[in-house]
C-alpha cells in the first residue's frame, strides 16, 4: 500500500469512506465540466462499483485519494493510468472536488507527489495530462508542476453537447531531475 506525503498532502488508497464525497463530485455539474467524466449523472450504485475499481490497483494504473494533512479531510482524487513500463511513460489524472480548495496549490502539491513517485519509484521517464482549453486553473497547476504545453488537440472531446479543444502537457524525467538541482 503506497502512501506518499508532502507538506500539505497524503495521497493514499482509497477506501469504502471515499464513497460520500466522490459521489457528491460525480454528481457536481461544475466539477463534471472541468473533468473528463461524463456529464450524466451518477447513481450511487455506479459510484459504488467506480469507487470498488478505484481500490483494485492493478498494473497499469494506481488510484489515490488527496487527503490534506492537518485534518485528514478527503479533498480530491488522482490516478496514475496507461502505465506503460515498456515505454516508461504513464497519463496523470486529477480532480480536486472540495471547492473551497480550488486555487490554493493542493492540486500542484499533490501532482509533485505523484510525479516524484512516478520517476523516482516506478522508473518512468514521461508522465502526461491532457487538460481542456476551458480549464485555466489546471493549466496552472500542470505549469507550476513544471509540465510544459506541447500543443493543442483541437475539438478532441464532445462534452455536453460541443466540442472542446485539449492541451497536451508532459514532463520528462530529465526535466523533473534538473528542476530538483
Amino acid at each position: 500500500m503506497t502512501i506518499l506525503t508532502s507538506q500539505r498532502v497524503v495521497l493514499r488508497p482509497h477506501t469504502p469512506q471515499s464513497l460520500e464525497r466522490l459521489h457528491r463530485w460525480k454528481n457536481d455539474r461544475e466539477i463534471l465540466e472541468l473533468s473528463a467524466d461524463s456529464m450524466e449523472p451518477s447513481s450511487e450504485d455506479k459510484t459504488r462499483r467506480t469507487l470498488e475499481r478505484w481500490m483494485k490497483q492493478s498494473e497499469d494504473i494506481i488510484h489515490f485519494a488527496i487527503h490534506r494533512r492537518d485534518d485528514e479531510e478527503l479533498i480530491g482524487f488522482l490516478h496514475l493510468a496507461l502505465i506503460e513500463r515498456e515505454h516508461q511513460r504513464c497519463k496523470l489524472g486529477l480532480v480536486i472536488g472540495e471547492k473551497q480548495y480550488w486555487g490554493q496549490g493542493y492540486g500542484t502539491e499533490a501532482v509533485r507527489c505523484a510525479v516524484d513517485y512516478g520517476f523516482s519509484e516506478l522508473g518512468l521517464n514521461r508522465i502526461s495530462a491532457e487538460v481542456y482549453a476551458t480549464n485555466p486553473r489546471s493549466v496552472r497547476m500542470l505549469e507550476r508542476a513544471g509540465f510544459r504545453r506541447e500543443g493543442v488537440l483541437h475539438e478532441s472531446i464532445l462534452k455536453d453537447g460541443a466540442f472542446v479543444d485539449e492541451y497536451p502537457y508532459a514532463l520528462l524525467r530529465r526535466e523533473w531531475e534538473a528542476a530538483r538541482q
